[in-house]
């Protein structure tokens, strides 16, 4: 893809937004991405015997390179390979917008130039693609997409422009429906997140940013701007956490734009009432490298920080998240001078991290009791440059 300097940072973010439900080797009260769910772990990845049939597929990350959609599987033996034969659906733009999976289920992407959103149903056995009935859907030319922890909306960013576009998922189908186009008011929308609970959306300008806009969500997706909105808060990219108090961010100064490096990681506490978000005691946290992006741990207990500067990446950081204050301390290891990526992104489970670095696919087992990372199986080479991307586990 050919994308602006300033959409990079967000239209990576917004492909971490995939939602979980049932958290796979998680047991869990109900099943949503930094939805109203508890989890517990109950494994440590293949290193330290992630289950299944051994050679059976244990995650599909599925990337855009090239001008065509592709496709890798980690197996439950802990190898990660191209998913062979695997068809790529025709594609309407050579540019991607914004590439989400909701639910495990359903995929939807859309492409720089085309007022339209492609949505396909995901094969659980093989991660073979399937149009949705009714797709391509008629949206904005879209920079970048979120959906909230229940799957049940979708929000889609207008490219070079500052309003966002909701549509209902039909929980059966996959079927998009438009609820309503919205201004946003931060003068360029480029990367948006939900609360941990699904209950406010949050957009900001990425690495343009200087406010980001709160709107309250409605039942039937409608959204509402809170009181005072937008707010002056210089942030690139915000992300939820699932007890729903929290919002963790990244400014991505010295990232990728040249600004003064920012090594620290923000952390908002969550007005449940308002959605209104101040700083939490302590915030921001220092980080040893400037963050371009961060990602949270589906259980909550962990967030991760990548960075890409202009002159190259450097070593993916780990810290222990404090649900209950909001407080970062850095998990043993960290940082991990063998991981590099300008992003990362967990499958549902929360037992592997995918990354991108450059011309390969790599990824990373999670020990879910110390937030520890280590490299798994061999890497995949020579893919050109994946741009976007999204992980799953089999539905």
């Amino acid at each position: 893809m050919e994308m602006k300097v300033r959409a990079l940072l967000s239209s990576v973010v917004v492909l971490i937004m995939v939602s979980l439900v049932g958290c796979g080797h998680y047991n869990c009260s109900s099943g949503a991405q930094f939805g109203n769910s508890t989890c517990t772990a109950t494994g440590g990845g293949l290193s330290s015997g992630g289950g299944g049939t051994t050679g059976t597929a244990a995650v599909f990350d599925f990337f855009f390179d090239s001008g065509q959609l592709d496709a890798a599987s980690l197996d439950t033996a802990g190898v990660f390979s191209l998913i062979p034969n695997f068809v790529s659906p025709a594609q309407v733009s050579s540019g991607i917008g914004g590439m989400t999976i909701v639910q495990k289920q359903w995929m939807y992407i859309s492409f720089n130039g085309s007022p339209e959103v492609e949505g396909y149903s995901i094969d659980g056995t093989t991660g073979a693609l399937t149009a949705i009935s009714g797709a391509p859907f008629v949206s904005l030319d879209t920079n970048a997409m979120a959906s909230d922890p229940a799957g049940k909306f979708l929000f889609l960013l207008g490219a070079d422009a500052d309003e966002v576009s909701v549509f209902t998922i039909d929980q059966t189908s996959g079927a998009l429906t438009l609820v309503g186009t919205y201004p946003v008011g931060v003068g360029f929308a480029e990367q948006a997140t939900t609360d941990g609970l699904g209950k406010f959306l949050y957009v900001t300008a990425g690495n343009l940013g200087g406010s980001v806009a709160v709107f309250s969500i409605g039942s039937t997706g409608a959204l509402t701007p809170v009181a005072g909105s937008p707010f002056a808060i210089s942030i690139a990219q915000l992300e939820g956490e699932p007890t729903g108090k929290f919002l963790l961010g990244v400014t991505g100064n010295g990232a990728n734009n040249g600004f003064a490096s920012d090594n620290h990681v923000y952390v908002y506490s969550i007005n449940q009432t308002s959605g209104v978000i101040t700083p939490a005691t302590g915030s921001p946290f220092a980080t040893t490298y400037t963050p371009s992006t961060l990602t949270v741990h589906p259980s909550g207990s962990y967030v991760y920080t990548f960075s890409q500067t202009v002159t190259g990446t450097s070593p993916t950081e780990g810290f222990q998240f404090n649900t209950t204050t909001g407080a970062l301390t850095a998990v043993a290891g960290s940082p991990f001078t063998a991981l590099t990526a300008p992003a990362g992104e967990f499958d549902q489970s929360g037992l592997y991290l995918f990354m991108h670095p450059g011309t390969s696919l790599s990824v990373a087992s999670v020990n879910t009791n110390t937030g520890a990372l280590t490299s798994i199986s061999s890497p995949i080479t020579n893919i050109g440059s994946p741009v976007g991307w999204a992980v799953t586990d089999p539905n």
